[in-house]
């Protein structure tokens, strides 16, 4: 008896391993595996230094999934080596002030009993055996995006400069600013419907929640809908909100204060729950200010509390502060309630102090202008986010002061550093300066933008949220209008994760460069103008270009050489800001959230050649089932990656008979789109999009029908460099296209046979890890023509020694001339291009070409042998367009594509006497001529003809005789 016996399908991989952040970090977030979903560090359930990840299917049913725990070093001064770590390398470093994750499976700390995802994770890898991290059953770990923090603490582990306004929250509700406000609060709620009460505090120290006497319970409780809308009220706690804050904070009046309670779990929003709203406020012990309201406390969702007051400096403010009582809430949650952003200003001066940056001195900062900066900024929400890897001082604070308009500079009087925003108000009136016209050696002047006025801002900002970089368009529609057409620039601000920042800043710039304004320098002589500093203002007086005076900004003092001791001074008129403008903005269309269905890709899909049959079987291989059947081909496809969740792509064939089925799988390649019109000799063109991966010198590029090879790609400036006409095709003239660029790997191949002229459908299908797209019933046709077999056709064709001539003249003959190409020479080595030289001619290859005008054959020959023809001026029709075609054949076969190029022949010489007068030289001609008369040696007129008169300058009187060579 036979018995039954176990197959092996597959494994699961485990690994321990550390991976390196960098610098200090203040929290680890989340992070996201293979761009799949965050996995978030919820500093209400998990400790601060390890996440507990369980996500065992997170890359489909076939790629499994990851989970362990994840041991998180914040890089503190005082940082011990990490536990797992030390048992396989007992001297290992603690490495203080660098940061890094542990990843690991069970073990570590005990978190029995505790239950929740801590005791699954511990049941989970326990009942497994594995005491590693599970990296998926693919043997690698994929991507990791790590999503940290640092705000709070400095580089060097030290509290953070004026932490009071460090951190500012990006994340926009409505318009408004949504920012966890910096105060401790307490919540008491009923949270079992007894008459005990329970209460939670808030730290804005350490942004955690201290329970009381008891840990409010996490509830899943549905919600109903009662009448009017309204949530049903069994689905909320009565319970007891108090805040507690002090006067001085952000400038809030004791009256006019407004409280409202509400939720949003994502889906609806119900505010104005509260039975009762207290706006008379108590004081403390302290004198610190105490709002109490009391209400219905939603179970899900996350509870908000709004405070509307009047300030003294900053006018109206809105701020609104989230806090969770334990309820189910998004996974963005904590990112709002922590204030995600840093403070610009206090980036600036981080790297300004820092050790590891320019290491200036504390006592080199000026506080109080640093201090006005950081509350401007605050108010205005322009916080940013930033990973560094390798950048200059210098250039990442000019990065920095370009997000929010700014400059820095050394008071020349004090010698300290200083901001300055470039707002309306930010000097005072006494502190713009001015000089008397009189005063002025010499002034010159431009006007800024006077040339072609910038009207439409293209802007790309990083979304947090879509985890990607984001574009939209800022009109400034009355100029538009005025100039008729949109003149369009782009700018960038990486370090912006809203469209909110991105959009203010945006329409600064767009007015700066849509206002003619003046520009120059000055020089004077007035002692007055040494004591000046860069990004000053002065009020600048020259009655000869305006009445009065105009406002302008030192962009640069120079004192002199102390022999000279004349200020020069460059400046640039000040643009008002707080005006408002009449602009239009343009948003991508919204990325849906949720996992989409397989989407379409682009894709190519056609017969391989020669060189792609080699590349995967070998010659040999190759060469033999050419030789027994050298009508043979073989269908083959690449595809762009239309979706981030798609792995790869299916390639699905009718084998010729109608019914379709799957014969190959294909990774991604990349695309770029093709940014200017090209002609058949271009080389270096613009495109848009990127390359994900590195390419070099094997990769192909495909676009339409002609092959490229690939030569640099510059990321700057996004200009491409390819040799043209590679392996069997022939360059070409394109206005636009997708540039596919592929190396082997990508190329998918159905292995069958076809024979020539056989008509093969195919259709590439999208994977996800929820699906395949969907089969159409039919597909893309291909139509065999034993490709492989054929030779390659001419290369480095000219005319006259000339590349793609537009006229050829009718009295004089065409040489042509060409080199070789040999298709199985080219399998090996640098691929050449159309216009790189010559190769040995494979056995048996001749060449033919036809001369055809009006689609009469005028001149042909064949069975070249040699690499010139010359054709006769007296096989040309005068006046009329004409097209060569210049191929290769061998054995019976001729080259899968033909060179083929159109010119217009233009007219023989003639005689034309012609009557000059004063204005003009009169006679007729051919259409188009471009002629120059000569009348003596002293005297010579351009001439244009219309077909029926000739137009110039000549002397009065004289008698021309025109010389025509056409």
């Amino acid at each position: 008896m036979g018995k039954s016996s176990s197959q092996v399908v597959g494994y699961r991989y485990y690994a321990k391993f550390a991976a390196f952040i960098g610098n200090r970090i203040e929290k680890l977030i989340g992070i996201n595996f293979d761009n799949r979903k965050w996995v978030i560090h919820d500093p209400l359930k998990h400790p601060p230094n390890l996440l507990p990840v369980l996500e065992n299917n997170l890359f489909g049913e076939n790629e499994g999934g990851v989970s362990g725990q994840i041991d998180i070093h914040f890089g503190t001064p005082d940082q011990e080596p990490n536990a797992e770590y030390q048992k396989y390398f007992p001297l290992v470093s603690g490495y203080p002030y660098q940061s890094y994750l542990v990843f690991r499976g069970e073990g570590g700390p005990d978190f029995s009993g505790v239950g929740g995802i801590y005791e699954e994770v511990a049941n989970t890898l326990g009942a497994s055996g594995k005491s590693a991290f599970y990296v998926g059953n693919s043997g690698y770990m994929k991507e990791m995006l790590l999503w940290v923090k640092r705000i709070h603490v400095k580089n060097n582990g030290d509290g953070q400069w004026y932490d009071l306004k460090s951190a500012i929250d990006g994340y926009i509700n409505s318009g408004t600013a949504d920012r966890a406000l910096p105060f401790n609060f307490n919540v008491k709620y009923d949270a079992d419907g007894d008459t005990s009460i329970n209460s939670m505090k808030y730290d804005s120290a350490t942004s955690m929640y201290n329970s009381g006497t008891s840990v409010m319970p996490t509830h899943t409780a549905s919600i109903g809908v009662g009448g009017g809308g309204l949530p049903d009220p069994s689905a909320f706690y009565n319970g007891e909100l108090s805040l507690l804050f002090p006067d001085a904070l952000m400038g809030y009046a004791e009256t006019n204060i407004e409280i409202e309670w509400g939720f949003d779990n994502n889906n609806y929003s119900y505010p104005g729950l509260l039975n009762e709203v207290k706006t008379e406020t108590p004081r403390d012990s302290n004198g610190n200010k105490i709002i109490t309201v009391s209400g219905l406390l939603p179970v899900m969702g996350i509870p908000k509390i709004e405070l509307h007051g009047r300030g003294s400096s900053s006018g109206s403010i809105t701020a609104l502060a989230r806090i969770t009582l334990g309820f189910v809430h998004p996974p963005d949650y904590y990112s709002k309630l922590e204030a995600p952003d840093i403070n610009p200003i206090h980036k600036i001066r981080e790297i300004l102090t820092d050790d590891t940056a320019m290491s200036k001195p504390e006592s080199d900062v000026n506080d109080a202008n640093f201090m006005k900066a950081a509350d401007r900024i605050w108010d205005e929400g322009l916080g940013v986010s930033w990973a560094i890897d390798e950048k200059s001082c210098i250039e990442a604070i000019e990065e920095l002061c370009y997000h929010i308009e700014a400059g820095i500079r050394v008071n020349r009087q004090t010698g300290l550093y200083e901001m300055v925003l470039f707002r309306d108000d930010w000097f005072a009136e006494d502190e713009i300066h001015s000089v008397a016209e009189n005063k002025i050696k010499d002034l010159s002047l431009e006007v800024m933008n006077s040339d072609d006025i910038v009207n439409q801002l293209n802007v790309t900002y990083y979304d947090r949220p879509r985890i990607k970089n984001s574009t939209f368009s800022v009109y400034e529609n009355g100029s538009i209008l005025t100039m008729g057409h949109a003149n369009a620039e782009s700018i960038e601000f990486p370090y912006f994760m809203n469209m909110r920042n991105a959009e203010i800043v945006a329409n600064w710039k767009l007015k700066q460069f849509s206002t003619p304004a003046w520009s120059g320098s000055f020089t004077t002589g007035w002692r007055e103008a040494r004591k000046w500093n860069r990004y000053d203002l002065i009020r600048l007086s020259w009655s000869k270009k305006w009445n009065g005076t105009i406002l302008v900004r030192i962009m640069k003092i120079n004192l002199g050489n102390g022999a000279d001791n004349t200020v020069t001074i460059d400046f640039e008129e000040v643009i008002p800001y707080s005006s408002e403008m009449n602009t239009s903005i343009v948003v991508d269309a919204p990325v849906e959230s949720a996992p989409q269905p397989p989407q379409p890709s682009m894709n190519a899909v056609f017969e391989a050649p020669y060189y792609l049959t080699v590349l995967r079987a070998g010659q040999t291989n190759a060469d033999l089932e050419l030789s027994n059947n050298p009508d043979i081909g073989y269908v083959v496809a690449i595809a762009a990656k239309p979706q981030s969740n798609s792995l790869n792509a299916l390639l699905y064939t009718d084998g010729g008979v109608g019914e379709f089925e799957q014969v190959s799988r294909l990774e991604y390649c990349d695309i770029l789109q093709l940014d200017q019109p090209i002609v058949e000799t271009t080389s270096s063109f613009t495109v848009t999009g990127s390359l994900t991966q590195t390419a070099n010198s094997n990769n192909l590029i495909l676009l339409n029908d002609e092959w490229m090879g690939f030569v640099s790609f510059d990321v700057e400036t996004k200009v491409l460099t390819v040799k043209r006409g590679v392996l069997d095709t022939v360059p070409k003239k394109y206005s636009s296209g997708s540039l596919f660029v592929f190396d082997l790997p990508d190329v998918a191949f159905d292995a069958t046979q076809y024979a020539q002229s056989e008509i093969v459908e195919a259709q590439v299908l999208t994977t996800t890890p929820s699906g395949i797209q969907e089969l159409s019933a039919t597909g893309l046709p291909i139509e065999i023509k034993a490709r492989a077999i054929r030779p390659y056709p001419p290369a480095n064709v000219k005319f006259n020694d000339i590349y793609y001539p537009e006229t050829i003249l009718v009295t004089s003959d065409i040489v042509l001339t060409w080199v070789d190409r040999n298709r199985l020479q080219q399998t090996g080595g640098e691929i050449l291009g159309f216009f790189d030289k010559g190769v040995t001619v494979e056995s048996g290859v001749t060449y033919s070409y036809e001369l055809i005008s009006e689609n009469a054959i005028l001149d042909s020959a064949s069975d070249i042998t040699t690499n010139t023809a010359t054709i006769p001026s007296s096989a040309l029709v005068p006046n009329k367009p004409h097209t060569l075609r210049l191929w290769s054949a061998r054995d019976g076969y001729d080259s899968f594509q033909v060179f083929e190029h159109s010119f217009f022949v233009e007219a023989a010489s003639l005689i034309l006497t012609a009557t000059a007068t004063k204005s003009q030289v009169a006679g007729n001609t051919v259409p188009t001529a471009n002629i120059t008369v000569n009348i003596d040696e002293s005297l010579q007129a351009n001439m244009q003809a219309d077909g029926s008169k000739i137009t110039g300058k000549s002397e009065p009187g004289a008698t021309i005789t025109i010389n025509i060579e056409g």
